[in-house]
């Protein structure tokens, strides 16, 4: 009668939901729960054997996502309310009452639709989290990498990932490509691509090498293989690459590490030698271990190097500016983050002493701006210090052949100059060859080689008899020793002063004086 009662006191249909089947005992119910598997049971507290509290127990083992609903006399309500922790849902009053029933009924569904709609929403997370496991799982090793994780944490996200590693010989490298700067972001993206699935391709059959991204687009190689040498094998790779993809690559490697958390180490020291290759050039291996990395200097060390080079180029000094340019470029930080920014600085600034000592040839002014533009403009897109150093220094050979160029244009008055020179500065001690060609910013061989050219005798002959010249001039006005007059003509010795100027007269400073004396 209470069956029939509940199955007829609402519409079921109207809410959605549909009576599929009914026992008269708790043995029955629980085959028939098994067979049917219903979303809701109504049991009543008191049946034939086992009560509606114990079947409620063990169906709900069985089936712990049943929804079960005690039908209780109000005598035994106390007691089935103690039973609540058993996961029974709610409890009807008898005598049975529709609006009870059905409110109860509408409480259900919504619970289920709720149940189901949060079980649902699940799946699709799961789902979404499985389509997106190699994506999360390249986003823990970057985690790795580049940060500090707790040991426990990286356990628990290895073995999420199914990651499986043996203890110690942790070593990463990092792959770069160095991609075209005429390249545009498409091109240069399936480049990257086609890179990374051939890296990936090629560690496939090893179950300790994982090749992955890092954040920077760089390919990475975590190797967990004590067998590899993890240097001849990228060099391998790195050939391969070159000839099958016709790509340049750049493939930094760090040292060994011995426990899972150190990896990170080894990842910055696999980018801090990848860096260097602004340093030794495009398509190197560089290991950590092998880098000399040393601070930057100051800014005065520069200043002062420019300053030689602009003497070396107006010298017609071609090996010693190139070294010149080198010895700038070595006082920067390879490893440091502003390493190519600080490199094309230098760059700017010795192609700023090239064009102003091109400026002082008095050149067409606007024809050096528009070369100088156009210099800096491909300066900006040199990536790597040999390539820079290769450009400047033919800058700088330009350069010296225009000051070359100018000097030959001028030699005669250049001549002339030089003359007035050592005219002007006979007392100096300090006058000779090199003193004059640094002066006039020449090669002291080419100054030399000139001046004998064009006056017929070489520097220090011409030096020593102008400095006689002067003596006799002395000797003859002023009534001076021969030590003073050696200074006075610029000869520190005396003895070398005399003989010097025996060889001119062919006689003694006394000698000359008794001459000049009985002359008059």
């Amino acid at each position: 009668m209470e069956r029939s009662l509940l199955k007829q006191c609402i519409n079921w249909e109207s809410l959605g939901m549909e009576i599929v089947g009914e026992a008269s005992s708790a043995n029955e119910g629980i085959k028939l729960i098994d067979e049917l598997k219903p979303d809701i049971v109504f049991t009543d507290i008191k049946m034939p054997g086992i009560d509606g509290i114990e079947f409620s127990e063990f169906i709900l083992k069985k089936h712990p996502s049943l929804i079960i609903i005690v039908l209780t006399g109000y005598n035994d309500f106390n007691y089935a309310q103690k039973s609540v922790k058993l996961g029974i849902f709610d409890f009807l009053l008898k005598p049975i009452d529709e609006n009870e029933v059905l409110n109860t009924a509408k409480k259900v569904k919504s619970y289920i639709e709720d149940k189901k709609r949060e079980k649902k929403e699940l799946e699709d997370l799961k789902r979404q989290l499985y389509e997106n496991l190699p994506y999360l799982k390249e986003r823990f090793l970057n985690e790795l990498i580049a940060s500090n994780l707790p040991e426990n944490s990286i356990n628990e996200k290895l073995d999420f990932f199914n990651l499986h590693f043996k203890n110690g010989n942790f070593q990463i490298a990092a792959i770069e490509i160095a991609n075209s700067t005429d390249m545009g972001e498409e091109s240069r993206l399936i480049q990257n691509f086609k890179v990374s699935n051939y890296v990936k391709s090629y560690f496939k059959k090893l179950k300790n090498i994982i090749v992955f991204s890092d954040q920077m687009n760089r390919i990475v190689i975590l190797s967990n293989d004590e067998k590899i040498d993890l240097y001849k094998i990228c060099m391998r790779l790195k050939n391969k690459i070159n000839k099958d993809l016709d790509c340049t690559l750049n493939i930094g490697i760090g040292n060994i590490k011995e426990n899972i958390a150190e990896v990170r180490s080894s990842y910055m020291e696999a980018v801090d030698a990848l860096n260097y290759h602004i340093a030794v050039g495009n398509n190197n291996i560089i290991h950590y271990r092998d880098v000399q990395f040393k601070e930057s200097k100051s800014d005065s060390d520069t200043m002062h190097l420019l300053n030689e080079l602009k003497f070396y180029l107006k010298s017609g000094l071609e090996d010693d500016a190139i070294n010149t340019v080198k010895e700038v470029f070595s006082l920067i930080d390879v490893k440091s983050e502003n390493a190519l920014k600080l490199i094309h600085v230098s760059a700017l600034n010795i192609i700023s002493v090239c064009f102003s000592v091109s400026l002082e040839l008095k050149e067409n002014f606007d024809d050096i701006y528009l070369s100088e533009i156009n210099t800096y403009n491909k300066i900006v897109n040199i990536e790597t210090l040999p390539e820079m150093i290769e450009f400047l220094s033919s800058i700088v050979i330009n350069t010296i052949k225009a000051v070359n160029k100018e000097q030959i244009s001028n030699i005669n008055n250049l001549i002339d100059n030089v003359k007035k020179f050592i005219e002007e500065n006979l007392s100096d001690s300090n006058l000779s060859l090199s003193f004059v060609a640094k002066h006039f910013y020449l090669n002291p061989s080419y100054l030399s080689r000139t001046f004998k050219k064009e006056t017929g005798i070489n520097f220090i002959e011409y030096l020593t008899n102008k400095r006689m010249e002067k003596a006799i001039s002395l000797i003859k006005e002023k009534n001076m020793k021969s030590f003073e007059i050696a200074n006075a003509v610029g000869i520190q010795d005396p003895n070398y002063f005399s003989s010097c100027f025996k060889k001119y007269t062919g006689l003694s400073v006394s000698e000359y004086k008794k001459l000049i004396k009985n002359t008059v």
